[in-house]
């Protein structure tokens, strides 16, 4: 790495507290078991490592490549009684990972030697990746704690979803991210490779998808076979996703013969949801799939191949003369039952080349086979009806990491929602409906009930009813002047909702850290019997099919190579110990904390590239020196991007929301999240709870560092048009953060948002509360 590239990385990250010997250690996902020991265990530069002979072609090659072996000088084969570090198995798995293998692992670490046992060659592998971030995190160099690691999984499946579609993503991108995915334990990458701006892999059967349809930007054969064999030794299961009947469009232009009647002459540059479809009536359609599926078979050997079905516009459907006559002829109600007849077509085709289905939830439908997996993207109300059904299911609502979001955010998202405690309201305090109005795309409605309780879970409740999402029960419920004010997580992100029972009330309502238009209005209350009845409903939900796991996803519409790893990490690893580790484990200042030391773990060990690629793109600017290189990326950490979907949809206002948009702008690659802002509002909650006058000292010290910053380099952040309106506002914030005087979130045409504001108006509050 270049040295002042290396740096510049250390300014970026927070200071943390040296651990004592019995902390427990900063690893991520959090194991299952961890004891800690006295003593320590220091380890040989070359260090000597003991397999059995019967499995040393096995494991050897695992060990070699992994990132624990590059941290010392040499690896020396030796019998058990001179070896620091032991490995042993109890049997050989498959040679690929599949679903259900066995990834437990157990580590001792005392006696001067390390022993790291498991049943197979995946529980190695993850039981290395612990061992690797053990010594990076180490006190001193190659000196361990001594202590007992037991660990295995929450969940089987543990995936990201990666577009390679929208905008190409090469090889190394590729290899990079998987590499990434091994040091969080996560077992599959679903790769997205086919939608309506492109076709992204060569295959023989129908040649002119990659030829017409991909800007000649696809993988080869050879790659692809590459990809799952790179992966396989990682313990990655590789499943593609080949997208029908919708997100058709490079199908139908390449091979026009097969959509239901919208035609194309060239790829469709914008993103969103779009008429082309695959024909459910036309037999050359079956036949398309059953030989692209027997390449796809050829080419990835896991047992799942995942078929899409979202997103269906069924206008072309309803159109087609030819396609309502056979929807007759078969006895198909409607658009969705014709969709349900096609995934039974397809699902046998993949039973002839023993494949099994996946597809988004849009496939559910009483007549969808049960062995299919269904994957929600529409929230926990979906994931409920899909386990409801019978069908096993995994979840990404909550997980989509091309939206900018809080890693607390997704890290309270359990994929098997945590039952709901028995709450019972015994008053109805009032009830309205509302609107959230999104900069596109349809409003957000729906209604709230707040009421108290004097049960177990005592005082003031509310249940927020989303039209299409379900419902959202909540003690977070703050009374303030005339208005109340909630915080529920939605599938838009932390969504806070501040509204007057009694008359309309226009009020910024916030998603993460970013204000959308909220109005409510007064309704009639619902009777006490019908809201009691629904509490029931909602808090005994049972889940009758199977949970098992889920995925982030990393769409590309503002993913380019350029960016690619600045919107993955390091949230990811939050989201993979959400996957990994039991379901109690939830402190979110630990999982911060730890945080912290796994991204300096992720860039100076696995090579991740989210700060190198932010630093790039600083440098394009007019600078001068290192030195405004520094205070560009100290000013960094005082903004995030705007959350959810907020640049995506500004772009689309820019009429820039398209393949062909540059993705040029700091905020393409602005850090999701200030982890510096993060420690610095956990520091205000100490002082909050304390009102300890040093800790009061130390907070104002720090924002007189940023303020006197800003200040000496007032012409440089002038000169960086895109940052000017944050810059001024929070200058403004920093020279009034000892007035107690109410500073406002102020968001800039570039969509980010100076969050630093927020976190000096908490800091004022505290100081209130604490008489100062």
């Amino acid at each position: 790495m270049n040295k002042f590239i290396y740096l510049i990385g250390i300014i970026m990250l927070i200071v943390v507290l040296p651990r004592t010997a019995s902390a427990q250690p900063a690893l991520m996902p959090k194991p299952a078991k961890v004891i800690m020991m006295t003593g320590k265990t220091q380890l040989n530069a070359e260090l000597g490592v003991h397999i059995s002979k019967q499995h040393q072609a096995l494991l050897t090659p695992l060990v070699l490549n992994s990132t624990f072996a590059q941290q010392f000088t040499k690896l020396d084969w030796r019998g058990v009684k001179n070896a620091q570090l032991q490995i042993s198995i109890s049997q050989r798995a498959s040679a690929l990972p599949y679903l259900g293998m066995d990834e437990s692992y157990k580590i001792v670490i005392a006696d001067n030697s390390i022993k790291l046992s498991s049943r197979n060659q995946y529980g190695v592998l993850r039981g290395l990746a612990s061992l690797s971030q053990l010594m990076f995190s180490a006190e001193k160099p190659r000196e361990l704690t001594n202590l007992v690691i037991t660990d295995a999984p929450t969940y089987p499946w543990r995936g990201l979803l990666f577009d390679s579609v929208r905008h190409f993503l090469p090889i190394e991108d590729v290899k990079r991210t998987l590499r990434g995915l091994a040091s969080a334990k996560f077992n599959v990458f679903h790769w997205h490779l086919t939608d309506d701006q492109g076709w992204r892999i060569a295959l023989n059967s129908y040649p002119k998808l990659h030829q017409q349809a991909s800007d000649g930007l696809y993988y080869s054969q050879a790659q692809i076979k590459d990809v799952v064999a790179y992966a396989a030794m990682l313990g990655i299961r590789v499943v593609p996703e080949f997208d029908v009947p919708g997100h058709a469009s490079s199908i139908v232009m390449a091979y026009p013969e097969l959509g239901s009647g919208t035609t194309l002459t060239e790829l469709e540059r914008r993103w969103g949801v779009f008429k082309p479809l695959l024909d459910p009536s036309n037999p050359k359609v079956y036949k398309f799939v059953d030989e692209i599926v027997a390449e796809l078979a050829g080419l990835f050997p896991d047992p799942y191949l995942h078929i899409g079905g979202d997103e269906i516009d069924d206008t072309d459907w309803q159109a087609n003369s030819k396609i309502q006559a056979f929807m007759r002829e078969q006895k198909l109600a409607d658009s969705h039952a014709l969709h349900a007849y096609f995934n039974q077509r397809v699902a046998k085709i993949l039973a002839k080349y023993n494949k099994k289905m996946i597809g988004w939830d849009e496939v559910l439908h009483p007549s969808l086979p049960k062995n299919t997996l269904v994957q929600s993207w529409r929230g926990h109300h979906s994931l409920a009806a899909i386990t409801q059904a019978g069908y096993d299911g995994l979840l990404s609502s909550g997980f989509y990491i091309d939206q900018p979001q809080w890693s607390s955010y997704h890290y309270r998202n359990h994929p098997q929602q945590p039952v709901k405690p028995s709450v019972t309201a015994n008053a109805v305090i009032g009830h309205v409906d509302f609107t959230l109005t999104r900069l596109k795309g349809s409003v957000v409605t729906g209604d709230i009930t707040v009421f108290e309780s004097d049960d177990d879970h005592a005082g003031i409740h509310a249940i927020v009813n989303i039209v299409g999402k379900g419902a959202f029960i909540t003690d977070n419920v703050t009374k303030t002047a005339d208005n109340y004010q909630l915080l529920i997580d939605t599938w838009l992100g932390p969504t806070q909702l501040t509204f007057n029972l009694s008359n309309t009330a226009s009020i910024s309502a916030y998603v993460g850290n970013t204000p959308y238009a909220f109005t409510s209005h007064g309704a009639d209350k619902v009777s006490l019997i019908q809201l009691n009845q629904q509490l029931i409903h909602e808090q005994q939900r049972v889940k009758s099919g199977n949970v098992l796991g889920g995925e982030a996803t990393i769409w590309a519409e503002l993913i380019t190579t350029d960016n690619l790893d600045s919107r993955i990490w390091p949230r990811l690893y939050a989201i993979g110990e959400r996957f990994w580790s039991p379901a109690s484990v939830i402190d979110e200042r630990d999982m911060y904390n730890r945080l912290d030391v796994m991204n300096r773990y992720a860039i100076e060990k696995i090579g991740l590239q989210h700060q190198q690629q932010f630093i790039q793109r600083l440098k394009q600017l007019p600078i001068s020196s290192k030195d405004d290189l520094n205070a560009l990326v100290t000013f960094s950490q005082l903004i995030e991007p705007a959350h959810y979907y907020t640049l995506h949809h500004l772009a689309f206002l820019r009429d820039e929301y398209h393949q062909l948009a540059p993705l040029d702008k700091l905020v393409d690659v602005l850090p999701v999240e200030s982890l510096t802002l993060k420690q610095f509002d956990y520091a205000v909650d100490d002082y909050q709870q304390s009102c300890d006058d040093q800790q009061l000292l130390l907070l104002h010290s720090k924002l007189l560092k940023w303020q006197q910053l800003l200040e000496r380099e007032q012409p440089l952040f002038l000169a960086v048009q895109q940052w000017q309106a944050s810059y001024s506002a929070i200058l403004l914030a920093l020279k009034q953060h000892d007035k107690l005087t109410k500073q406002h979130l102020v968001k800039n045409n570039n969509g980010t948002i100076p969050q630093v504001i927020a976190s000096i108006n908490r800091l004022k509050k505290a100081r209130l509360g604490c008489g100062q």
